[in-house]
């Protein structure tokens, strides 16, 4: 009987352990979405982005995460190794755990770009905006590239 008992605990731990670690490792939201508030899945997002990016001054290109988050932990990841192969990409972090003025700074950029929710991990890039370890990964180097090709050309005339 105890035997039985031991391996129902065991059971049960070791489900609780691969729930958590599923929660962890995925992330809460994956949203690609643009200045209106529209949402875009990838087939839209390549559309989108068949248009120059609309003209500006400074580039905006900014990263909100948290270091506890796991689901950005990934993007940080990527985005360290991209600064080293990349060092003239122009990105912003924001770590919303240790600057005072972030969270602020994260609500108006939800804001501004008409959600009443966003998550973390999230990235502005210009008009275009990304919420969700996987969107970030695979779309930052693109959409970045679009996005500074528009200041480029500005910066050239």
């Amino acid at each position: 009987m105890n035997d039985l008992s031991n391996r129902s605990e065991l059971k049960m731990i070791s489900s609780l352990l691969i729930i958590s670690l599923a929660i962890f490792f995925t992330p809460a939201s994956a949203v690609i979405f643009i200045e209106d508030g529209s949402e875009l899945d990838e087939s839209a997002l390549l559309k989108y982005l068949e248009e120059p990016a609309p003209a500006f001054e400074e580039p905006v290109v900014i990263y909100f995460y948290d270091p506890h988050c796991g689901a950005c932990s990934p993007v940080h990841d990527f985005l360290d190794f991209y600064l080293e192969e990349n060092p003239e990409t122009i990105l912003e972090q924001v770590n919303l755990e240790e600057d005072p003025e972030g969270m602020d700074r994260f609500r108006k950029f939800s804001n501004a770009f008409n959600r009443d929710k966003t998550f973390i991990p999230l990235m502005f890039i210009g008009p275009v905006a990304f919420e969700g370890t996987n969107d970030i990964i695979d779309h930052f180097d693109m959409v970045y590239n679009w996005y500074m090709a528009s200041y480029k050309e500005e910066d050239s005339d």
